[in-house]
């Protein structure tokens, strides 16, 4: 059996609680091989008797898909941590073990044979000004409308879609975490920082699509939990894109999650900016600190449509 079983993740960085974990991993029954990327992705191979979820539960990775790649082995891919690594950590039988998974992952997850349902980036991809405040977006998103986008902006229209139904919570949780984690002035905010939900047209969308979504990342960026700061009194139609229309007629604020606080202020897309201006501004009157825009997608207007 060869090993290596070094971590990039550095120590002073994890939870005391957990620092045990990266002691345990030569514990760990079965093989492995985990290949780090820079991009902030990692692809595993496994043994079926391996706890593969364990590992990367203990390094805080979040597994994206994992499947089994005959009746012995799993193969699956995730996304590491905010450190852009390019590495490995593997127990297998022999160099002929790892050379041989080393190629299957690399054919599997790195050619362009393989085209992936989502997008996985991890920075945010711009930034600009709505209404004075400063808002970053992740993606250009273009509408189904749209025709003949390229392969990359459907994959990105699959995880907006995904994401509006409720699913994906804990993938858009990740992702935002990681491209928040590199914003230059996230640590001067994050002690004092809440985040906040631009709410969906009804209760029932609201809660499928940020209740957990809200914790999963709250407790990611170690800030405050601001779902609840507003109430839905009575469901309304989707306004999104309208112009000229009061968006917030229905919400009830609560002012105890935001006052005096700088709030991230989130939501799936951004299009004509109407939405987010609205609540800034009330936001702002209500007394928060400071707004800052967080967005999965930003509306790409063409000529394709």
């Amino acid at each position: 059996m060869i090993e290596d079983l070094h971590i990039s993740v550095p120590l002073c960085e994890v939870p005391e609680a957990q620092v045990g974990n990266y002691f345990t991993l030569s514990e760990m029954p079965g093989e492995f091989l985990i290949i780090q990327k820079p991009d902030n992705t990692f692809y595993f191979l496994c043994s079926r008797e391996c706890d593969i979820v364990r590992i990367c539960e203990s390094f805080d990775w979040y597994i994206v898909s994992k499947d089994a790649f005959n009746d012995r082995l799993s193969i699956g891919i995730g996304l590491a941590d905010k450190e852009s690594i390019d590495g490995e950590v593997y127990r297998v039988q022999d160099e002929a073990t790892l050379s041989l998974w080393r190629d299957i992952l690399r054919f599997t997850f790195d050619s362009d044979f393989v085209r992936r349902f989502f997008p996985y980036n991890t920075r945010f991809k711009g930034k600009m000004r709505i209404d004075g405040a400063l808002c970053f977006y992740i993606h250009d998103y273009y509408p189904t409308r749209c025709k003949g986008i390229a392969v990359e902006d459907r994959k990105t229209s699959n995880l907006v879609f995904r994401f509006k139904e409720g699913q994906q919570a804990a993938l858009v949780a990740k992702i935002f975490s990681l491209c928040i984690a590199r914003m230059p002035f996230y640590k001067e905010k994050a002690a004092n920082a809440v985040l906040i939900p631009i709410p969906a047209a009804t209760r029932e969308h609201n809660a499928a699509r940020f209740a957990r979504f809200c914790s999963l990342l709250s407790r990611r960026l170690k800030i405050v939990d601001g779902f609840r700061a507003t109430w839905i009194r009575e469901d309304r139609e989707q306004m999104k894109g309208t112009h000229g229309l009061d968006k917030l007629s229905n919400l009830i604020f609560h002012p105890i999650y935001f006052q005096g606080r700088d709030v991230f202020l989130v939501d799936d897309i951004v299009s004509t900016g109407e939405n987010f201006t609205q609540m800034k501004r009330r936001l702002m009157q209500l007394g928060a600190n400071s707004v800052t825009g967080l967005f999965l997608g930003r509306t790409v207007k063409t000529g394709k449509e």
